[in-house]
């Protein structure tokens, strides 16, 4: 599940769906139709577009998970009181 925590998460996962979607507009043709003039160059443009947006998306959510874990590392309080007491 995606839970949106931080207006930096949000700008990412915004910014990975822009990509995606600017992808498959030029794949299909419907974007910068008149600067493309081959299909290979349209399927080269549209498919690095889909690939940065998916790699995008991929680093915002792991750069979450890998925040959460290191508040949750740092606020366990559960070493508290097992070590050795000096007198």
């Amino acid at each position: 599940m995606i839970r949106i925590t931080s207006f930096r998460q949000f700008l990412g996962y915004l910014v990975a769906l822009a990509m995606c979607v600017s992808g498959v507009l030029v794949l299909t043709g419907q974007l910068l139709r008149v600067f493309i003039q081959t299909e290979q160059l349209r399927l080269v443009f549209g498919s690095v577009l889909i690939l940065y947006g998916v790699f995008r998306f991929v680093s915002a959510y792991y750069a979450e998970k890998k925040a959460e874990e290191t508040r949750s590392i740092l606020e366990d309080d559960s070493w508290r009181g097992t070590g050795s007491k000096s007198d």
